[in-house]
């Protein structure tokens, strides 16, 4: 996959737009293969819809797989629709391979919606601490020829999401003015550039860990501008999802981490250390903003006997009450 500047310019505009892609295969698929009006419609819905959750302009040679998890898994969505909108995308990306349009097809690192379930994919701390020290030994080594800037902010970047459970975009969107340190809380809210996965708005807490980070950054901030992003990159420029996809996903094959391990498993990292730190799961559920403790429940198998010994206590206080 090509790489560019995130700093310099918002997306790259070399090629196609993942919008003028869109129009080029509806185009194919009305004029070549004879699709009726009504499929091209439904896949027009699908399409833009995709085109919309992700950066504006975003050239579609690279959108990876980030991009599409992110999409499918909105909340809102019902399991009958994943699907059709996993089979819409695997035609329209496959298309834009066969038409040189793309290099990588994302969805290749996307499992069909309906298939088994894998476990889901997280970083132990020691293999966070492991990715880490990577990240630190590979600027290191390239000694003067890599800026620090340019490398050790996706640190700070790696260490919050696994200390909020933050999305990849809330993440890369978030600003100053969401943040009270006071309180303690974050607000995760839609902005001009960025709409939440759900639609709404929600209140954060943030662990010692996260807002002593927070502090760090807030005392080498230079302006008082609510707007300002907390997170930047080496020219202080807000942060692109996909580089920062990228990036991550390098700095994993270099760690020699698990190929299954993306940006989105920070996550999944933050959800097993409450799970182990014996949160219960609806707090948890609470935290990461699931829509049911049906998807948090995903995480319970990482601590069956904190699972048994809260029904045991809840079973012996309730016992006890009888006996008195």
């Amino acid at each position: 996959m090509g790489e560019f500047d995130p700093w310099k310019e918002k997306a790259p505009h070399e090629g196609l737009s993942v919008d003028q892609a869109v129009e080029k295969f509806l185009q194919y698929r009305r004029d070549k293969v004879g699709v009726r009006e009504k499929t091209i419609s439904n896949y027009r819905y699908t399409l833009e819809s995709f085109a919309d959750s992700i950066t504006v302009g975003l050239n579609v040679k690279y959108v990876d797989g980030d991009h599409v998890r992110e999409f499918l898994e909105r909340d809102d969505l019902k399991q009958i629709s994943r699907d059709t909108y996993y089979r819409q995308l695997d035609t329209f990306f496959g298309w834009c391979g066969d038409e040189g349009i793309v290099e990588d097809n994302p969805m290749e690192n996307v499992i069909r919606p309906g298939a088994p379930e894998r476990p889901a994919e997280y970083l132990t701390p020691d293999q966070l601490v492991h990715l880490i020290d990577t990240i630190r030994h590979d600027v290191e080594e390239k000694g003067s020829r890599v800026g620090e800037g340019e490398v050790l902010w996706i640190i700070d970047v790696i260490k919050f999401a696994a200390y909020t459970g933050l999305r990849r975009g809330e993440i890369c969107d978030l600003r100053w003015g969401a943040v009270d340190l006071e309180s303690g809380f974050l607000t995760v809210e839609g902005t001009d550039d960025f709409d939440t996965k759900t639609g709404d708005s929600a209140r954060i807490p943030l662990v010692e860990e996260a807002k002593a980070l927070l502090r760090q950054k807030e005392n080498e901030r230079t302006s008082s501008d609510p707007d300002e992003h907390v997170f930047t990159g080496a020219n202080s420029g807000s942060l692109n999802p996909g580089y920062l996809s990228h990036r991550f996903k390098r700095y994993c094959e270099l760690a020699d981490l698990p190929d299954d391990i993306s940006f989105h498993s920070l996550r999944h990292t933050c959800a097993s250390m409450l799970v182990k730190g014996e949160v219960p799961i609806h707090t948890v559920k609470e935290m990461l903003r699931h829509s049911t403790t049906e998807v948090t429940k995903r995480y319970a198998h990482l601590a069956p006997d904190t699972f048994k010994s809260q029904i045991q206590d809840g079973m012996s206080t309730s016992l006890g009450e009888i006996e008195e």
